[in-house]
């Protein structure tokens, strides 16, 4: 059994090797969370602090006091700082990047999946890679051995993170990392008006994301939050604007996806709500301007 100074201990470590760290929720029995929400989507994987990963910090005398108000807190990692992380949900996924992989790093056994350490590519984050393949760069975070998952499994290495150097990124997993390049009709017309809408456009809708309430505690009771609904109503908004042929999807979805992400949803709460919302959008078009 994991006791409290395990978790304690093992958020120091991270932190002294440089990975900024931030505390979780806890799984509550088998379908709970310590958030007390209702049917929570992530139970022992969001924030307890405001902020989320952007509250990650090395020092040590504030993650102590973290623990000590939370003594059963599960263990957040800051990604794209000292490691880069594959997030595998299925055989077929982690069959199809062992095929990639020459060199093997750190692989932690997540719940129902597992969590493979590359060296930062100082990319952000990507989802659907590959199914059930996503990836957890700049902006992004991980759960953390010896954390509690909601099955009853704990997060643990099953390849240890030594003193040996990270390896890099495979070349054939960087391509699926790495944004899609944007390639302009070599005969488009100047629309330069239209590129700065369109960038003010995502810009506006990610700052309204980044800017939604979190969940908290108000007058004694328990208050939601707004990052779902900014999320939905920024693809939906978004979504109107690609169906008219004024913006990039791919490079629409990476932005809302990091947003996101930095403000403490799941991947898969993060990808749900952007499919809904753009397919409402795309089925309502608007003119750009």
């Amino acid at each position: 059994m994991v006791g409290v100074d395990s978790l304690l201990d093992a958020a120091l470590r991270y932190a002294r090797r440089g990975v900024p760290v931030f505390p979780l929720h806890t799984p509550v029995g088998p379908d709970g969370c310590s958030c007390a929400k209702d049917a929570c989507p992530s139970p022992g994987k969001h924030p307890r602090v405001r902020h989320g990963v952007h509250d990650a910090v090395t020092e040590p005398r504030v993650i102590r006091a973290w623990w000590r108000r939370w003594p059963l807190a599960n263990i957040g990692l800051a990604t794209g700082v000292v490691m880069d992380v594959c997030d595998l949900d299925t055989d077929d996924g982690l069959r199809a990047v062992r095929a990639m992989v020459t060199t093997a790093g750190p692989t932690v056994r997540s719940g129902h999946g597992w969590h493979v350490w590359f060296t930062p590519t100082g990319h952000g984050n990507r989802t659907g890679l590959l199914p059930g393949v996503d990836w957890r760069g700049r902006g992004g975070s991980v759960v953390a051995p010896p954390s509690r998952h909601a099955s009853g499994r704990r997060y643990a290495f099953v390849r240890p993170w030594t003193d040996e150097p990270l390896p890099a990124c495979p070349p054939d997993l960087l391509r699926l990392v790495e944004p899609p390049a944007r390639v302009a009709p070599v005969s488009a017309p100047p629309v330069g008006d239209l590129r700065r809408y369109a960038r003010a456009a995502v810009d506006g809708e990610v700052d309204r994301i980044l800017r939604a309430p979190r969940p908290g505690w108000r007058g004694g009771r328990r208050t939601p939050g707004g990052r779902n609904s900014a999320l939905n109503a920024a693809a939906f908004r978004l979504g109107q604007l690609a169906a008219a042929g004024s913006l990039d999807p791919a490079d629409v979805w990476t932005r809302l996806t990091d947003a996101a992400l930095a403000t403490g949803l799941t991947p898969h709460e993060t990808r749900r709500t952007i499919e809904s919302g753009w397919r409402a959008g795309l089925r309502r078009p608007r003119p750009s301007a």
